[in-house]
């Protein structure tokens, strides 16, 4: 009976090293995920823009006269620039031929800005019945030619939702969804490291019932020896 006493603590001094050994894993997981969110947090942050030589501070040129209080328009245009760290400028004018709207676009981007860290998005009325968008982004800026892509297609549809009665509501809102449409792949990087350490919590709840699965076979086989030494 004294040896397997002797057995028992040794037993339970291994049990507790096991429950030492998960909470120092927990700890160190805790951790790992404090570091992913942290860091998704940062990539997330846009880039804070130089100031540009040339930029004279305005944000929209309207040659149409089409902007009458431009509240909302400048409310779209900031929060583009607060998620996406670019400064988006606006020109709304009449009758450039729109085989000739992206050499327009190139020119006066080289004309308003020194540097290739803005989005120019050209509105041009076509005859009576048709418009036309276009849109450059600088060299620099942190937008894709796809992302440039996502912010007209979130344009035309603000212009076409009636809930937008006015040309600075519509051009707003349309910089307002473009900026939702062009941050949400960046998410996607938080989304990886959330789904990351997902998996580590799984690997080490897999580790921590390997441990104890495997600490009771050890129980049951001593059990089972000292059955059978008892019944000798």
């Amino acid at each position: 009976m004294a040896k397997r006493y002797v057995k028992k603590k040794k037993k339970k001094r291994r049990s507790g090293f096991l429950a030492g050994a998960a909470v120092l894993f927990l700890a160190i997981l805790v951790l790992l995920i404090v570091l992913l969110v942290t860091s998704s947090r940062r990539q997330d942050d846009p880039p804070v823009q130089a100031a540009d030589a040339l930029w004279d501070g305005s944000w929209y040129q309207d040659d149409l006269g089409l902007i009458d209080g431009d509240k909302a328009l400048l409310k779209g245009m900031k929060t583009f620039e607060k998620r996406t760290g670019v400064k988006p400028f606006l020109t709304l004018l009449n009758g450039v031929d729109p085989d000739e709207l992206d050499i327009f676009a190139q020119d006066q981007y080289d004309a308003l800005f020194d540097h290739g860290g803005h989005l120019l998005v050209v509105y041009d009325e076509w005859e009576d019945d048709a418009y036309y968008l276009s849109a450059r982004a600088g060299g620099t800026s942190a937008l894709s030619q796809e992302d440039v892509a996502k912010v007209l297609n979130a344009l035309e549809a603000a212009y076409a939702d009636s809930a937008n009665g006015t040309y600075a509501e519509a051009f707003g809102a349309g910089f307002a969804r473009g900026a939702k449409a062009v941050t949400a792949t960046v998410s996607a990087g938080g989304g990886a490291g959330l789904l990351l350490a997902l998996g580590l919590v799984l690997l080490l709840l897999a580790f921590v019932l390997v441990l104890i699965l495997r600490k009771r076979a050890r129980a049951a086989r001593r059990e089972y020896r000292y059955m059978m030494e008892d019944e000798d």
